[in-house]
């Protein structure tokens, strides 16, 4: 059995200073962890979305795919079952002709038990594309990250280093609040824009020139900046992968054998219709246009309806930023207004106080982060935070699940001590394995609390799934064997054997009694009352081909 280091530091009572308002407020304590003990996995349902995959499984808990999805196209990114038994899903548009970048999106659908399309939305046009995540309010409306298209000579207006601009485009992100217009389409009625809310220290003839440290609220156009970048061998290895995994882009070494066999390429060239020939030319001049544009790369968002706020997780500013969503869309442009009355501007970050000057680089907690979680009230550690951080090849290489409680009052507002960055200092409570670089994918990849206190955890790129105990104790794990019904490129060498066919973005466990199970049997889905135990530890399953394909390939 496999045992994960886990540690656990208490957040501590405090009185701390609200970096705006200057007056003390009392920190509320994190729920306790007493009385959460475990020692087997919880039962359910678990989903995944395979990345060379059209189709979504349901499995249970030996790994028998007990429902499925064939969908029309492969996924972008996340992938839900909704309380009503329908699955809610982002789709990629395949060579997206304006912008492209890893978790990309542009279409979102949902689907009858049966895979008949209930609802289509696309946001995908000259102005944004949504990418990676959405997440569904209580109203039935649903939140979506999105880049909005910029100019580089609107970036250099609002103070972007010019040496941090590679094309010439740069599209920050976006959230936008949807109401489905069901069969298709919908209307935003709600939207936040990171945009709106920059600083920085670099141009003092720019906007907002000041120092990120005074204005932790707002984003530093340059905070990004990482003063230690990977070398190009190294970005050319992390883009090899994540092409060789359909995730985004092309293989380096593949353009550059193109460019070196020049008399090849120009035969090849000369026999090319000009319908070809234009196409090509198109392509060259996007990538050109849009060279290391996905300025943010944010990639989850979550919500909470007690306290009305967004969590997003920004990859590129190995950060979690949250932000208010009880502003109307006027108010979220500006710095003031709705209930905590700071508009749009950053209610709390926490992961990389370099980001806003006030840390070292070598204090960043995350690195490279994905899904972000608030846990769910009656669960251990109710209203604090969750992350998958990744790690890189270049400073850790390994991935860490933390937890951790953002410091607040009991009103919602977050607080800090004067001159000194968001809290904690550490995560509450971590997961690595013993041996660290076993547990490792340096992108895509979740983490989800479950109802008994444990923790389950999707290594995406290795295709591995397993749930601990709040001690670190693994009690079901699982090695994905479906996808592969779409192309995908082997790995060039022993290097890249992280690297997997049946790759997955995330995995969600639903409950026997969650309602979207019970919607789904009743509606006439082939889903079994017992999930069953689960498999040997460790032990990787293959697919057992259940009742519903065997009659579907009748």
């Amino acid at each position: 059995m496999k045992i994960l280091t886990v540690t656990w530091a208490p957040s501590i009572l405090l009185l701390a200073a609200c970096s705006q308002s200057k007056v003390e407020a009392e920190v509320i304590s994190p729920p306790s962890r007493a009385g959460w003990e475990s020692t087997s996995a919880f039962p359910g349902f678990t989903l995944i979305n395979p990345l060379f995959s059209k189709k979504a499984y349901l499995v249970d808990m030996s790994g028998t795919a007990v429902h499925s999805w064939t969908t029309s196209s492969s996924p972008s990114a996340a992938t839900y079952l909704t309380d009503r038994g329908t699955l809610l899903r982002c789709l990629d548009v395949d060579d997206h002709p304006i912008f492209r970048g890893g978790g990309q999106s542009g279409w979102i659908e949902e689907l009858d038990w049966d895979g008949t399309v209930l609802w289509e939305f696309h946001w995908d046009s000259e102005s944004g594309v949504n990418h990676h995540d959405l997440a569904e309010l209580p109203n039935g409306n649903i939140l979506i990250i999105a880049w909005d298209r910029h100019t580089r000579e609107e970036a250099l207006a609002v103070g972007r280093d010019p040496e941090l601009l590679e094309g010439e485009e740069l599209w920050p992100d976006a959230v936008y609040e949807i109401r489905p217009t069901r069969p298709k389409g919908g209307e935003v009625v709600w939207s936040w824009h990171a945009w709106d809310h920059l600083v920085q220290d670099f141009d003092p003839q720019a906007p907002n020139h000041a120092s990120p440290a005074s204005r932790p609220e707002r984003i530093d156009v340059n905070g990004d900046r990482n003063p230690d970048p990977p070398t190009e061998e190294e970005e050319k290895a992390e883009q090899a992968q994540m092409a060789a995994m359909g995730y985004a882009g092309d293989d380096p070494e593949d353009e550059e054998e193109e460019a070196e066999d020049d008399e090849e390429v120009e035969a090849e060239e000369e026999e090319k219709s000009a319908e070809e020939k234009e196409k090509d030319a198109l392509e060259k001049a996007l990538k050109a246009r849009t060279k290391d544009a996905d300025w943010m790369h944010s990639n989850g968002i979550d919500y909470n309806a007690v306290l009305d706020q967004i969590a997003i997780s920004v990859r590129r500013y190995d950060e979690i930023w949250i932000i208010d969503h009880s502003t109307t869309t006027a108010e979220a442009a500006s710095s003031s207004g709705g209930k905590y009355g700071k508009g749009g501007d950053l209610l709390y970050r926490w992961g990389n106080p370099y980001a806003y000057g006030m840390g070292a680089w070598e204090d960043r907690q995350l690195l490279g982060q994905h899904n972000v979680q608030w846990i769910p009230e009656g669960q251990l550690g109710a209203g604090g935070l969750m992350a998958f951080d990744n790690g890189t090849k270049q400073d850790r290489a390994w991935s860490v699940i933390k937890e951790w409680w953002p410091p607040r009052d009991a009103e919602g507002n977050y607080v800090r001590e004067e001159e000194q960055p968001f809290g904690p200092s550490q995560p509450d409570w971590s997961h690595e394995a013993d041996e660290p670089t076993d547990f490792f994918s340096s992108f895509i990849s979740g983490v989800q609390r479950q109802p008994n206190g444990n923790t389950l955890i999707c290594s995406g790129t290795q295709g591995w799934v397993f749930e601990v105990t709040p001690k670190g104790d693994v009690v079901w794990d699982w090695r994905n064997p479906y996808g592969m019904d779409l192309e995908v490129d082997e790995p060039r060498d022993e290097d890249d054997s992280d690297i997997t066919p049946t790759a997955i973005f995330r995995a969600q466990r639903y409950g026997l009694d969650h309602p979207g199970i019970l919607a789904l049997r009743e509606r006439g889905a082939p889903i079994p009352l017992d999930p069953g135990t689960g498999p040997a530890t460790n032990q990787r399953v293959e697919p057992e081909e259940s009742e519903e394909d065997s009659s579907e390939d009748k």
